[in-house]
């Protein structure tokens, strides 16, 4: 059985918290409200990094008013944990039996492994190999 991540999480605890205690990014109040641009019936919303978002629907059909949508980080803001480092029972930096924190646990065709929901707030994404199967724990 291996535990993905204890090494990481304490070679890198005080960036992590410093990460926690800023919200790890922005926060609601730091969304602008959204560029509206009309075409051909079609109703989008233009975030900053120019990508269209298509609310024709949710205007026509539910009467949200697109000037009143606003967006946070966009797609692909978060860097996902990639592949993170695995250690062992016995392997030095392993937790001692005391040590509590929350994890999620993933368990694929008898590969266990653990990620501290400490981390995964700012990752939100682990992309792993277990066994031959790619995979993509989320938070």
């Amino acid at each position: 059985m291996k535990i993905p991540l204890i090494r990481f999480f304490r070679l890198f605890f005080p960036f992590l918290a410093l990460l926690a205690i800023s919200g790890c990014g922005k926060t609601p109040s730091d969304s602008a409200p959204a560029m509206v641009k009309e075409n051909n019936e079609r109703i989008f919303i233009v975030d900053r990094t120019g990508k269209e978002w298509d609310v024709t629907h949710a205007v026509k059909k539910y009467g949200m008013k697109a000037e009143d949508f606003q967006f946070g980080l966009g797609p692909f803001s978060i860097t996902p944990l990639d592949h993170p480092p695995m250690i062992s029972p016995g392997d030095p930096g392993y937790p001692g039996s005391r040590e509590n924190f929350l994890v999620i646990g993933v368990r694929l065709n008898n590969d266990i492994r653990a990620y501290p929901i400490g981390t995964m707030l700012c990752f939100e994404v682990a992309n792993e190999t277990i066994g031959q199967q790619e995979v993509a724990v989320a938070y």
